[in-house]
């Protein structure tokens, strides 16, 4: 016996291998565009109702809400799948059975011990649904694997349902008939929608048997749309189970594509500066076929001539090349940083009260700055150099008569007795311009600003001498004085950043290894942020630029946040081609241990080296916190009008009235410096003395106060 099913498994075995080997020749498959045939489905059912299905023929029974059933049938199917897409239909007859059951204890009976108990039923509807069964719908395929879904048609054929009860307690009770069930009704099924509609959705698989059958196994849900009565929404969901063996037409071979590639190549020569190019050939492509039982293969034999035109090497892109140097010494080598070196500086910057006009002009000069707002001014941001805040003279003494609103300031007017004749009328005209624009812009009441003049003589009282441009552009003012300390005291700046050192002094950006080749323009830039210290433009690229760095680039650089320097070069030649290149160089600031202060007195008589109350009361409030290791340096300086020597001379001896006036007041102070140096140097803040409130305050004596860090804190 066991011989027996051995044998029986092995003919199987060797059964299945030929089906397979007639379906899949030699590794290829045929493909059937279309299959037809038949088999059977089996399902299970869902049924749902709303609650108004009552039982049939009792009216006291409760309503039925759920219940199963099973569905068997045999079908036909068409399908045909010209691509991964196709159509699929399917026809067939199927029974379905139905069963709900309910229960209900509502009437009352007595029981065997004449108690009178709930009696216990439960009530059944069974029904029977045949139909005729019709999908169409769409397909696709993964492979053997496919996955289809439509609508579903089913008519329904004569359907029958059963109403019956059963008696579950007490176990007395009997209907009349002496049974404990009974039927109520079977018969068809009244008010039928005989026609249904639905949605159908599956999955298949395509199980080969041989080059043209294909054995199907399905899964598929039914879908209802419409209830199986009129009277109530009885429907019927089914999950089916379905085989069929289907027969395929219109086999396709596998098709294998084969390509073969033939490709010659001719070299020719060029005087073009074209480099080397490679002119693809027009392509012939032939295709032959050839037919195997299972597969074809087609092979496509494209044949080209290429081209290889060797010219002259192509003209190169411009390309510049950048490294800085602090010299034109290469052996010192690249510079790898910037560095900017400042001491923290407490400083009293002294108002000269003095406004100068052009020759013959009352109308203010460009160099002074005139809002059209206050708005947003502030002395306290002007910049840290005496004659830049000078240029807000109007607008500092505006601000401060604002703050002190019982101030008053005193206007004198002069005029130049050699070139404008000491010319009141001018004189007057010019001090009415500052009242202008004391009123209009900072809204100071005319009556705060009073009015001397000499209408006789308009010279100034104390005027310069020099006989030359610079001497008589300095009688050309206003002078402004005020009984209010407040509205004349220095503008004081507290520990701001003095620039004291710098390196590289010059920057030399060499080119040598730039690329480029009919130059028009070469274009090299030094930037810091948005802002251009240099910049250069040369007509071929030049082995050196030389970008020498100020004293005013190198503040520049020590304020701003950026940290790098960008040294940027352009290139561009004959045919518009732009080329660059750029490097950013790190810039280093750096701040001494030493802290400044320092007060610049302007309190000296015309030639003369004495100090006027006015000076000394400057200096006890500039050292009334002096400590006993604190340095002091007395430097005093001149304009450059007049003779040098001279100059010279009463610098030193100013700054030494400055110094015994130091040594009565503070007795133990540190004076490590006393000097004048005249013209030959110019105070700090002072960039020339080209303008006259440049001369003016320049005729000053410094006072340093030198600090460490640890004493300023």
């Amino acid at each position: 016996m066991k011989m027996k099913q051995v044998y029986i498994i092995a003919a199987f075995v060797y059964c299945f291998s030929i089906s397979i080997a007639f379906a899949q020749t030699d590794g290829y498959v045929l493909y059937n565009p279309v299959h037809v045939g038949g088999g059977f489905l089996m399902g299970y059912n869902v049924q749902s109702t709303n609650g108004t299905l009552r039982c049939l023929g009792d009216p006291a029974c409760p309503t039925f809400s759920q219940g199963s059933g099973f569905r068997f049938g045999v079908i036909g199917i068409a399908e045909w799948m010209p691509t991964s897409w196709g159509l699929r239909t399917q026809f067939g007859i199927a029974s379905s059975t139905s069963h709900m059951t309910t229960t209900d204890q509502k009437a009352k009976v007595k029981n065997g011990q004449g108690v009178i108990v709930p009696l216990i039923r439960e009530h059944a509807m069974d029904a029977t649904l045949s139909a005729v069964l019709f999908d169409i719908g769409l397909q696709t395929s993964f492979g053997s694997t496919r996955l289809f879904f439509g609508p579903s048609i089913g008519y329904l054929l004569n359907p029958i349902w059963t109403s019956s009860s059963t008696i579950i307690a007490p176990e007395n009770v009997t209907f009349q008939s002496g049974s404990r069930d009974t039927v109520f009704v079977n018969q068809s099924i009244p008010n039928v929608n005989n026609l249904q509609f639905g949605v159908n959705v599956g999955i298949g698989h395509h199980i080969p048997i041989n080059t043209s059958m294909v054995v199907v196994p399905e899964i598929s849900v039914s879908i209802p749309f419409n209830a199986i009565r009129t009277a109530s929404e009885w429907t019927q969901t089914s999950i089916m189970l379905g085989v069929s063996l289907r027969w395929g037409s219109g086999a396709v071979k596998e098709e294998v594509m084969s390509n073969i590639e033939l490709i010659d190549t001719v070299q020719i020569h060029s005087k073009e500066r074209i480099g080397t190019v490679i002119i693809t050939g027009i392509p012939t492509i032939s295709r032959s076929i050839q037919e195997f039982e299972a597969h074809k293969v087609i092979t496509e034999t494209m044949k080209r001539t290429d081209t290889i035109k060797i010219g002259l090497p192509p003209k190169p892109s411009p390309k510049p090349s950048i490294a800085v140097f602090s010299s034109i010494d290469k052996q010192q080598g690249t510079i790898d940083q910037v560095t900017v070196t400042g001491q923290l500086v407490t400083e009293a910057f002294p108002i000269l009260p003095m406004v100068f006009f052009s020759e013959s002009q009352s109308i203010l000069s460009s160099n002074y700055k005139q809002l059209r707002t206050i708005e947003g001014f502030s002395s306290d941001q002007l910049e840290p150099l005496v004659t830049e805040q000078h240029k807000d003279i109007l607008n500092i003494i505006g601000e401060r008569l604002n703050r002190n609103p019982k101030a008053m300031i005193q206007l004198k007017g002069y005029s130049d007795p050699t070139t404008e004749k000491s010319d009141c009328s001018l004189a007057e005209q010019r001090v009415e311009t500052i009242r202008e624009y004391l009123f209009n812009v900072w809204n100071i009441d005319k009556a705060r600003m009073s009015v001397d003049i000499d209408r006789r003589n308009c010279m100034p009282e104390n005027p310069t001498l020099s006989r030359n441009a610079h001497g008589y552009e300095e009688n050309r003012r206003i002078e402004i004085s005020s009984e209010s300390k407040e509205i004349l005291s220095p503008v004081i700046r507290t520990r701001y950043v003095e620039l004291t050192d710098f390196s590289p002094k010059e920057l030399y950006i060499n080119t040598q290894g730039s690329i480029g080749e009919d130059i028009v323009t070469c274009n090299a830039v030094c930037t810091i942020g948005d802002s251009v210290l240099h910049r250069k433009d040369e007509s071929s690229i030049p082995e050196w630029f030389k970008f020498p760095l100020s004293k005013d680039q190198a503040r520049f650089i020590q304020l701003s946040a950026f940290p790098t320097m960008n040294m940027s070069m352009i290139l561009l030649d004959a045919e518009g081609e732009l080329g660059s290149n750029a490097i950013d160089i790190p810039i280093v600031r750096d701040t001494t241990n030493l802290a400044i202060q320092r007060l610049s007195l302007m309190h000296f008589p015309v030639q003369k080296a004495s100090l006027d109350k006015q000076g000394k009361s400057a200096i006890n409030d500039f050292l009334k916190d002096l400590e006993d290791n604190a340095s002091i340096s007395i430097i005093g300086y001149s304009d450059n009008l007049g003779n040098a020597q001279s100059n010279l001379e009463l610098s030193k001896e100013r700054a030494e009235t400055v110094h015994r006036y130091i040594q009565t007041i503070k007795p133990k102070a540190n004076i490590i410096k006393v000097d004048g140096v005249g013209s030959t140097a110019l105070p700090p803040g002072i960039k020339s003395h080209e303008l006259p409130e440049s001369r003016f305050l320049s005729r000053t004596v410094q006072i340093e106060i030198i600090r460490t860090w640890k004493n300023v804190q």
